[in-house]
């Protein structure tokens, strides 16, 4: 019998892996962007939104914020591919933040695309579900009881030999 595919495959990215696919695959996509088509900003943004919600399906559940915080690092990671030429780091950085500005509709949209999925995919994860367990595994019956928290002003008095050690109860004074 075949095994069942499910989409999306069972690749699960870390939040720094995430990250690192989308810049890699921004790069990319700007260079290509740049060697064939001569700078255009319109398949640079397709890309950009279809690397956005890639991202955002393949990370981990316990990472799913990762997804629209990297997705426009990772667009202007590629950017400075779609620059104008050489010059100076001045001009680079003219050119990098006129290129975010032009393109900032491609920028949303691509965030805005990481987070749809993000929240279709269960939203925030909220602490101490489904994360790790302290030790991985719940207290066998024969082990010691969890400790309780001790009362304001509680004192701990010393055991005689043998004796169970309880705490004391506070003395007003």
């Amino acid at each position: 019998m075949a095994a069942r595919r499910t989409w999306p495959p069972g690749a699960r990215l870390t939040g720094l892996g995430c990250g690192l696919l989308a810049v890699g695959a921004m790069v990319a996509a700007g260079g290509l962007d740049a060697l064939l088509l001569n700078g255009l900003s319109l398949p640079y943004g397709i890309s950009f939104v279809l690397v956005s919600a890639v991202c955002a399906l393949w990370v981990r559940p316990a990472d799913l914020a990762a997804a629209p915080i990297a997705a426009p690092i990772a667009f202007t990671a590629g950017l400075p591919f779609l620059g104008s030429g050489p010059g100076g780091a001045a001009d680079r950085l003219v050119d990098l933040v006129s290129a975010l500005a032009v393109n900032a509709g491609w920028v949303y949209g691509g965030t805005l695309a990481a987070l749809l999925v993000v929240l279709a995919r269960g939203g925030t994860v909220r602490r101490g579900q489904g994360g790790r367990r302290a030790a991985g595994r719940r207290p066998e019956s024969g082990g010691a009881e969890p400790r309780r928290a001790r009362p304001a002003g509680a004192r701990l008095r010393t055991a005689e030999a043998g004796e169970a050690v309880a705490p004391a109860s506070p003395e007003r004074g």
